[in-house]
């Protein structure tokens, strides 16, 4: 029978982990078992020059002088170590009144953390914080237990990366998984080209309004701005700030975008409803967009034509390379031994040249690829999820395309209808799995980490 310290120090049924969700947009943090994070925040910072306090949260948007905007994460990897722990430490203090000795911490990483990296996550967690124990969990295996499905095919729209990722039983196959950078960050991307670059409009962040009179592209905004007293003048304003502020005008411009309809027939798009839409920038300038043509980059990433080709991606099919040890395959699966795999490689072919594929050529490329034994089971159970999948019609419209590429399987998507659940279910996910009570035994805590060593944990405990 476990004794009480015993329980504290393994994190037990009585003890309330903490569940650490880090994004490239927004960082989620909370406590395990709740319904939804306590803290949703930036993952930037602000920072003014010369001056080594840094700024976390809404308060990263009040203008400053000599005020840059960085960022602590991108494509989920923490890039600058420092401001995460000092970010982490200020949300574990003055929020949620951590008590580190009491309470382990379970942490989401993404499939493409390199070991050295997941060294240095653990090893700074357990320098630099006081929990009792500390869990690494991939996000797409998060999502699958938000949805309570084992064995499923994880598709994440998010900010930075589009990641399509098989689970079986509760484990990523990183070699099988596929990842774009044709995301909400190249959507921003196109609206910016679009608004700037191709239209020309003015764009001034809200802060800096006063007043405006309503006016219609292309006739010219029509705005008075607030006085030098109540904001920094232009000029003292950095181009990151401001970069921040118009990645709020993007954001908003995505919420109105619709993927257009298929033809089943066909296979051509179809535009039975007016695209056009009228969208107001901070400044009371309307201009009409085509809500279907940017949204359809989702599906062919090389429909929108650049104007300033600095903003486009370069050309990627999705295929990535990923170095960790130890990657879980099941067992009934194995065919070949690792003798003949590597034989097979060295007498492969080159690889054709590199395709751009859209959403549903990566699925669609996954499901050919991927066991036939597991096929079926992933494809009657993918599931939809990240900020990009809230754009209207896109589950629609990826369903028949889906169906109309894999004709001899039953294609089913599962996607959360609340769209906050559905951009935080790997948080979800992470608090549903921290708080099972046969979730114990997998706390590493720093006794064992100080014993075996980071090589031996990351090896033999986390996969």
């Amino acid at each position: 029978m476990a004794t009480a310290s015993t329980t504290t120090v393994y994190g037990g049924d009585e003890i309330n982990a903490i569940v650490l969700d880090p994004g490239s947009y927004t960082t989620r943090i909370g406590y395990a078992g709740d319904d939804f994070p306590k803290v949703i925040t930036s993952s930037y910072y602000g920072q003014v020059k010369n001056d080594k306090k840094k700024i976390f949260g809404e308060s990263i948007n009040v203008p400053r002088a000599n005020y840059d905007i960085k960022p602590i994460l991108k494509e989920s990897i923490i890039v600058d170590w420092d401001a995460a722990i000092e970010q982490y430490q200020y949300y574990f203090d003055q929020q949620l009144k951590v008590v580190g000795p009491e309470q382990p911490i379970l942490i989401t990483e993404p499939i493409w953390t390199e070991t050295s990296y997941r060294q240095q996550l653990v090893e700074t967690f357990f320098e630099n914080f006081e929990f009792s124990g500390i869990y690494l969990a991939k996000s797409p295996t998060c999502v699958s237990f938000q949805q309570g499905r084992s064995n499923c095919l994880v598709v994440d729209l998010g900010h930075d990366s589009v990641l399509v990722t098989p689970v079986i039983d509760g484990i990523c196959l990183l070699k099988s998984s596929m990842k774009t950078k044709y995301g909400g960050k190249f959507l921003s991307n196109e609206i910016q080209d679009y608004l700037i670059d191709t239209k020309k409009v003015v764009m001034e962040p809200s802060f800096k309004i006063k007043s405006k009179i309503p006016t219609t592209y292309p006739d010219p905004p029509k705005y008075e701005l607030k006085n030098n007293n109540t904001i920094p003048t232009s000029s003292s304003l950095s181009q990151s700030f401001l970069e921040f502020q118009n990645e709020k005008i993007y954001h908003n411009f995505k919420e109105i975008l619709e993927v257009p309809e298929k033809n089943s027939s066909s296979g051509t798009t179809t535009t039975n409803k007016d695209s056009s839409r009228l969208f107001e920038l901070p400044t009371g300038q309307s201009i009409v967009i085509d809500r279907f043509k940017i949204a359809e980059s989702i599906f062919d990433p090389t429909i929108y034509k650049f104007t300033n080709s600095k903003l486009s991606f370069p050309p990627n099919n999705g295929e990535i390379s990923i170095t960790q040890a130890n990657e879980y395959r099941p067992l009934k699966r194995v065919r070949k031994n690792d003798d003949e795999e590597e034989e097979d490689s060295n007498q492969s072919t080159p690889k054709p040249e590199v395709n751009i594929r859209g959403i549903s050529q990566l699925i669609s490329h996954t499901l050919s690829n991927i066991d036939i034994d597991l096929r079926a089971s992933l494809a009657n159970n993918i599931i939809v999820t990240g900020g990009v999948s809230l754009i209207s019609q896109l589950t629609e419209r990826l369903y028949l395309e889906l169906s109309n590429n894999n004709p001899g399987l039953k294609i089913r998507l599962h996607a959360v209808g609340n769209s906050t659940e559905r951009i935080n279910q790997a948080w979800i996910g992470g608090s549903v799995l921290a708080s099972l009570g046969t979730f114990h035994q997998m706390w590493v805590t720093k006794e064992e980490y100080n014993e075996v060593g980071v090589d031996r944990i990351l090896n033999q405990r986390f996969r």
